[in-house]
């Protein structure tokens, strides 16, 4: 990778935020058209997934990437990414700050990782709202987060699981608050009990607790790697925990619990390894190796991987494993450069309407561009 593609993929991705709300005629035409049709419409909601993504990705960029990338951004670019990510959280803050969905918790890990680099006080207030609101969601009695409880059902999706332990295990661990760090651990613990299929290892797309019924296809990509994103973030903050706790009782709980999801979070690196195609890509079903490769799925579960090695937690206990996922992501690497033009990432399945409702449309999509931004900057 050279300093061309990446500071093209973060212009992309910049011009990709701004516009993300922009919504013309023939879009709000598109929306009334699928709302008579019983479709999805667009998501109005700012902080709404794919804008979380593409902050993801600016944000590991401009704050925390790897040595290499580094010396390959300059000063113009990264500053300009800064201010786009500032006018976007701004705009937000000054319109009440108020978050609306679980969906909203990987906006929140931007949040935190501008906080960081650039200790400004409102951007860790906004970070508080989206926690608070996670702390008083609707949770079925094993306190999973309910993703939609508007639709009168107590369904848990992988999105919303993976993105949630995701932000709240940062959160508790930039702010010292352990509460949100066990709500993060049990919504990864219960998902792994409830929604993954056991002959394959690979999840569905969503559960209920009340009706015992698993949803959706199993291994569909992007569920995948929200899972994966969760783990490698939780489990990383559950090891600076432990390394800075001092009660006997609360390090034998973090041990326990980071075994478990040690455990859980290596059986999913392996089974969805067995699942990469010879191009290094994912496809959009893991199983489905011989179908349409998708980049959102595959920069998703890249960045975990690569967020998990970049933390230097557990090496010791997988050495091997972790030669093979240093293979894998420079494949993962090739695949995405491969599509991706003039900074712009293709190749990304759009989004899903529904439990089960993938339609096959391919193309340039906010989710790839700040997932597959995320992976690179942090190789």
């Amino acid at each position: 990778m050279n300093q061309e593609t990446i500071e093209q993929m973060i212009r992309v991705t910049s011009t990709d935020l701004l516009e993300i709300n922009n919504y013309s005629a023939k879009d709000l035409m598109k929306d009334a058209a699928k709302k008579a049709l019983g479709r999805a419409t667009t998501n109005r909601d700012p902080m709404f997934w794919p804008a979380g993504l593409l902050m993801l990705g600016l944000t590991e960029a401009v704050f925390a990437p790897s040595g290499e990338v580094l010396g390959l951004i300059s000063d113009p670019v990264r500053e300009n990414a800064i201010a786009v990510l500032r006018s976007y959280f701004d705009k937000w803050i000054k319109s009440g700050s108020d978050a609306h969905y679980v969906d909203d918790s990987i906006a929140g890990v931007a949040l935190i990782n501008l906080f960081k680099g650039t200790d400004e006080k409102r951007y860790q207030h906004g970070a508080v709202k989206i926690a608070n609101f996670l702390a008083q969601c609707p949770k079925n009695s094993e306190e999973s987060i309910i993703y939609n409880p508007s639709k009168g059902n107590d369904l848990v999706y992988a999105d919303g699981a993976g993105q949630s332990a995701m932000f709240l295990s940062k959160y508790a661990t930039e702010f010292h608050k352990k509460n949100a760090l066990l709500l993060a651990a049990k919504q990864l613990i219960n998902f792994h009990s409830n929604g993954f299929d056991e002959r394959s290892g690979l999840p569905y797309h969503a559960f209920s607790l009340s009706s015992e019924k698993k949803l959706g296809i199993i291994g569909w990509g992007r569920a995948v790697g929200w899972l994966m994103m969760g783990y490698s973030e939780l489990l990383a903050n559950l090891q600076k925990e432990s390394d800075h706790s001092e009660n006997a009782i609360s390090d034998s709980l973090l041990k326990s619990t980071s075994d478990k999801l040690m455990s859980d979070f290596y059986s999913l690196i392996k089974v969805a390894l067995s699942y990469q195609r010879p191009d290094g890509g994912f496809s959009w079903l893991l199983p489905a190796v011989a179908g349409e490769a998708d980049t959102s799925a595959t920069a998703m579960i890249a960045y975990s991987m690569a967020s998990w090695l970049r933390s230097g937690a557990f090496h010791s206990h997988a050495a091997e494993l972790s030669s093979e996922v240093k293979k894998s992501l420079i494949s993962a690497k090739d695949f995405l450069i491969e599509n991706t033009e003039n900074g712009s990432v293709s190749g990304s399945l759009s989004g899903c309407e529904d439990i089960a409702v993938h339609r096959q449309t391919y193309g340039h999509y906010p989710w790839g561009q700040g997932s597959a931004l995320a992976f690179l900057s942090i190789l």
